[in-house]
C-alpha cells in the first residue's frame, strides 16, 4: 500500500494568499480611480452610486484576509513587509475615500 506524503507546512499556501492579497488590492485601487472618473447620466447618479457600493462589499473582504495575512500567517520578512505595505496602503485609500465621502454629503 503506498503510503501518502505528508502536508509540508512551508507556508506554499498563506504565500499564494498573499500573492492574490496585492492583487486584490491593486484591482480596488484600480476600480476606485476609474469610478472616481465616472460622471453621471441619468436617474441621479444611481450608476455611480451602485458602483461605489460594489467597490465598498469587495473592499471589506479584501481588508478581512489582509488583516488576517497580517496577524496570523508566517511569511518571512520580504513578503511580510509586501503584505504590510499593502495593507497600510489600502487602509489608508479606504479612511481617504470615506472621508472625501462625508466631505460631499
Amino acid at each position: 500500500m503506498a503510503q501518502q506524503k505528508d502536508f509540508k507546512r512551508d507556508g506554499t499556501m498563506s504565500k499564494a494568499i498573499a500573492a492574490a492579497y496585492v492583487v486584490a488590492v491593486l484591482i480596488l485601487m484600480v476600480a476606485a480611480s476609474r469610478i472616481g472618473w465616472l460622471r453621471c447620466e441619468n436617474f441621479g447618479c444611481m450608476g455611480i452610486g451602485v458602483a461605489w457600493f460594489a467597490w465598498s462589499m469587495a473592499f471589506m473582504p479584501v481588508l478581512a484576509v489582509g488583516a488576517a495575512l497580517r496577524w496570523r500567517c508566517a511569511l518571512g520578512p520580504t513578503l511580510g513587509k509586501v503584505v504590510r505595505v499593502f495593507l497600510w496602503a489600502q487602509v489608508a485609500v479606504g479612511v481617504a475615500l470615506l472621508a472625501t465621502w462625508v466631505a460631499r454629503a
